[in-house]
C-alpha cells in the first residue's frame, strides 16, 4: 500500500512539472507597474539645441515612437539654446559632463507645478555619443512617466534591461483633460 501511495504522489509531481513547463511557453500578458507624476496640459514643443547629439530628423523619429502611443507635440526645431528654459518646450542638449562622470546615458530635469502636476518645461541632457532607446526613454521622464522595474520596458531604469515594450504608456486622455 504505501509503495502504491509514492508512485501515485511521483506520478503527480511529474504530471504538475509537464503542464507548468507547458505552460511556462505560452505568451503571459504581465502587469506593469508604473506611475506618471505630471502630465503636459496642451502640446509640448521640442527644441534641438546644435549641440545636441542628434539631429532633429533623429528627434523627430523618437518624438513620432510616443505619438504612436497616443501623445501629442508641436514643432521640432533647432536651436543656439541661448536661453535655457521656455515655456510649453522640451529642450534637448548635450551633457556638460556631469551624465559622463555619473555613468549616466542620459537625463531629464521636469518643471512642474506641486499643486496641479501640470509640467511647464523640461530639459533632456543625452551623452555624446549617443546610444539607441535613451532618447524615447528621456521622452518618457519628459512626459511624467517614473520608472519601471518591468524588464524589457522602455522605462525601466538599466538600459541593457530596458527595452521597446510600451504597456501602460498608452495616452488615455481625451481633449487634453489628466488624467488623475
Amino acid at each position: 500500500m504505501r509503495r502504491r501511495k509514492g508512485k501515485i504522489t511521483i506520478m503527480l509531481v511529474m504530471a504538475i512539472g509537464i503542464f507548468s513547463s507547458l505552460f511556462a511557453f505560452l505568451p503571459r500578458n504581465k502587469a506593469v507597474n508604473i506611475d506618471k507624476m505630471a502630465h503636459w496640459n496642451y502640446a509640448p514643443i521640442i527644441r534641438v539645441c546644435k549641440v545636441s547629439p542628434l539631429s532633429v530628423n533623429e528627434v523627430a523619429a523618437a518624438v513620432q515612437w510616443w505619438k504612436d502611443l497616443g501623445y501629442d507635440f508641436d514643432l521640432i526645431y533647432n536651436s543656439d539654446c541661448v536661453k535655457t528654459n521656455k515655456f510649453a518646450t522640451i529642450t534637448i542638449t548635450l551633457d556638460q559632463g556631469e551624465l559622463f562622470m555619473n555613468n549616466l546615458l542620459g537625463s531629464t530635469t521636469l518643471y512642474a507645478d506641486s499643486e496641479t502636476n501640470e509640467i511647464y518645461w523640461a530639459t533632456i541632457e543625452l551623452r555624446h555619443p549617443y546610444t539607441e532607446r535613451v532618447l524615447e526613454h528621456e521622452l518618457g521622464h519628459a512626459l511624467g512617466w517614473l520608472h519601471t522595474r518591468t524588464k524589457e520596458h522602455m522605462m525601466h531604469p538599466l538600459h541593457f534591461e530596458g527595452g521597446w515594450n510600451d504597456n501602460a504608456l498608452i495616452n488615455m486622455r481625451q481633449d487634453n483633460e489628466c488624467p488623475f
